[in-house]
């Protein structure tokens, strides 16, 4: 199966910074198959974090969604849509992109369930290994997102040393569980320099 990434522009004043599952139930709101595509994912949003738990988006915040490539059509129902998160995310015009094969890739936040560094550590080897995919990896800053179900607990983690054909692939499949509120989802990264400094 092809993966691409959709990436959207999108105008957004602030959000609460632990948005994650609030963007995920607002874009399946409008996508009605989202929910149920068991390779979807959509990227962490990137902007600067206040002192009052609001996250604000900048003019080149992107909104990205990782998607099974016969998706990419259906996704772009969401240009022109406002969604009812923070001051209200608009939603600009889509564009596709390959995916590209960067022998170092980086995850803002990947979680296996365990909030011990050297379980996630473990786990996260042992899905690696699984998947046929090397296990030289680096982890970094400690994260929590709120779901319904309770917080759900990781690290930033950063892959290297990979051939072309396992970055495509760790990139498709992703690592972990909760892909669809921005976790596991791993992105070309040019160093290994400062993995776990603020990000």
């Amino acid at each position: 199966m092809s993966i691409v990434d959709i990436s959207f522009e999108v105008r957004c004043e602030r959000l609460p910074n632990d948005y994650g599952y609030a963007l995920y139930k607002a874009l399946a709101g409008t996508l009605d198959w989202l929910e149920d595509e068991v390779s979807a994912g959509v990227h962490p949003l990137h902007g600067t974090a206040a002192a009052d738990g609001e996250l604000f988006l900048g003019r080149r915040a992107r909104l990205m969604l990782r998607l099974p490539a016969d998706r990419a059509g259906q996704s772009l129902a969401l240009c022109g849509a406002r969604l009812a998160l923070g001051s209200g995310l608009e939603v600009g015009p889509g564009k596709v992109r390959e995916l590209m094969p960067y022998a170092t890739v980086h995850s803002h936040f990947v979680s296996t369930g365990a909030a011990d560094e050297t379980a996630f550590l473990d786990e996260a080897a042992a899905e690696l290994r699984g998947a046929g995919l090397p296990e030289r990896m680096i982890s970094g800053k400690a994260h929590a997102i709120s779901t319904p179900e309770g917080d759900l607990r990781g690290f930033s983690l950063l892959l290297h040393g990979l051939s072309p054909a396992q970055s495509l692939a760790v990139q498709a499949r992703g690592l972990g569980q909760g892909r669809k509120i921005g976790c596991g989802i791993f992105v070309p990264h040019k160093s290994v320099v400062a993995v776990g400094a603020a990000e």
